[in-house]
């Protein structure tokens, strides 16, 4: 009797995964088809949102490149079939480029300058001195306006600082998990536990900073003194993009061009 129940679970697992094969090679062949299409075709499936980037990137070309139009359009043409299959794996063409219309013109027009992404680590310290520089600088401005019975409300610099600095290494991490290259992107809920977790850590850290014995070294600060250690987080942020030659945003940063 066992063998029989172990025998059809084994069956119901194989049909699983023969389904779920069939499924992707669908998919496959569908891209697979894509690429070959008539780029007006395409054009006709472009959502609206790419719709939108694929004018702005023509318009680019043509203002960067002294382009005609029809040297644009013969341009984008190339792109679109990649553009349309990462449409059908729900990312945009922003997200598939990384890159804004007008830096993805700069990057057709001078095909021989290589691109080299932004490394991780520098994305984070970067995303996490914007947040430090947003959280502290924030409660800072509220300090100014509470009255002295109510400071005891706000968090200590040591909260602050540790929150503004963990939101913006995750947020990073976030942007890589939800725009990932190749049209592949991280399952939702296993980006829902994620976030999750995430949520649930900052929350146990707060709680421990909060306690009696840790005041010492987590004091509130006034909210004048706030403002200026936001300030220097700011400056230290510009200081850092400069040096290492950070452009767009922290959470999707410009490729650098070698």
């Amino acid at each position: 009797m066992a063998e029989k129940e172990q025998e059809k679970n084994n069956s119901n697992i194989n049909a699983e995964k023969q389904e779920k094969l069939k499924k992707q090679a669908e998919v496959d062949a569908k891209d697979e088809e894509l690429k070959n299409e008539d780029p007006k075709t395409l054009r006709q499936k472009l959502s609206n949102k790419n719709q939108d980037y694929v004018f702005r990137l023509e318009k680019e070309l043509q203002r960067q490149g002294s382009l005609s139009h029809e040297e644009a359009v013969a341009m984008t043409d190339g792109l679109l079939s990649e553009i349309v299959i990462a449409q059908r794996h729900g990312q945009p063409a922003n997200g598939l480029y990384l890159a804004s219309p007008k830096i993805k013109a700069e990057e057709m027009l001078h095909p021989e300058q290589k691109t080299v992404e932004t490394p991780f680590w520098q994305r984070a310290v970067d995303g996490a001195l914007l947040y430090l520089a947003i959280f502290v600088g924030l409660f800072g401005v509220i300090a100014l306006f509470e009255t002295k019975q109510h400071q005891n409300s706000q968090m200590g610099i040591l909260t602050l600082a540790s929150v503004g600095i963990l939101m913006g290494v995750f947020m990073v991490k976030y942007n890589d998990w939800v725009m990932p290259k190749n049209g592949q992107r991280i399952g939702l809920p296993k980006l829902l536990l994620s976030g999750l977790g995430i949520a649930v850590a900052l929350f146990v850290w707060i709680w421990i900073l909060s306690l009696p014995a840790i005041r010492v070294i987590n004091p509130v600060l006034p909210g004048a003194v706030d403002i200026v250690i936001a300030a220097i987080a700011y400056g230290a942020r510009y200081l850092f993009r400069q040096h290492y030659h950070i452009t767009g945003s922290s959470f999707a940063s410009r490729p650098q061009r070698k």
